[in-house]
């Protein structure tokens, strides 16, 4: 059967975001899920939310989560990349350019030649790993309601670290280099295809926004709405602007 499910809610969401949420049980995501620290201020940003939910009646804690590690994130890059060097080649064959340095940026070039490699016996056992992590997040919504963690690891990457023509970036190095940073605490929602939601309700020290994910099980994007109305409410967002900002010119 299918992995995912899309059910039509009962009423629009837009009525729905304006229901207030039940009482929920919340869990605090912040271990390093795949090994990448995270940013004290980002992790502070998360605490910060959780006591606001928790003021609002919420059972709020820190929870322990096990996604597979590494293995999942590389299991993912299989699972996207393959037959990733027959689609192109289709293209080329389709457009009459070849496949080559001057069709492609480098990194790209580079993950065509690594996507010759995802044999389907790679892709099956990517996709049980996968399955593995699906189980353990299912897990997870057995205890709590909503998943709260950072968006990602740290803010705003520097301007150029995915420039796919980036010298000594690609195929070989691209889970710890392109993946990692922004895969750590959304990767276990895109393979399970569960509802999450990044939320602006901090500012870093450096002058750019926090984002702070929820996430719930699957079918439950109305608490996420719910949530994200009274969060907007409680920790208002509208007001700031960045430095740099047309309002100020």
């Amino acid at each position: 059967g299918d992995p995912f499910i899309i059910p039509k809610p009962d009423e629009p969401y837009a009525s729905l975001a304006r229901k207030p949420a039940p009482k929920l049980r919340i869990g605090i995501v912040l271990d390093e899920l795949v090994g990448m620290k995270v940013d004290p201020e980002v992790a502070g940003a998360v605490e910060a939310a959780g006591k606001t939910l928790a003021g609002m009646g919420h059972t709020v804690e820190r929870a322990s989560v096990d996604m597979g590690g590494r293995d999942t994130l590389a299991a993912a890059f299989d699972i996207f990349f393959f037959g990733f060097d027959s689609r192109l080649d289709g293209y080329a064959k389709r457009s009459g350019h070849k496949v080559g340095p001057d069709t492609l940026e480098p990194v790209i070039l580079s993950v065509y030649e690594a996507a010759k490699g995802v044999t389907p016996a790679r892709f099956i056992a990517a996709m049980n790993i996968a399955n593995v992590a699906r189980r353990k997040l299912g897990a997870f919504y057995t205890k709590y309601d909503i998943w709260l963690s950072p968006t990602t690891s740290r803010v705003s990457e520097p301007w150029g670290r995915y420039n796919l023509s980036r010298p000594g970036a690609g195929a070989h190095n691209m889970i710890d280099e392109l993946f990692k940073p922004p895969c750590q605490y959304t990767l276990p929602h895109n393979i399970m295809g569960t509802p999450a939601m990044s939320l602006p309700l901090a500012m870093h020290s450096t002058g750019v926004p926090v984002g702070v994910q929820i996430a719930a099980k699957p079918a439950a994007e109305h608490l996420l709405l719910q949530l994200a109305t009274a969060l907007e409410a409680a920790m208002p967002w509208k007001g700031r602007v960045p430095v740099l900002h047309v309002s100020k010119v």
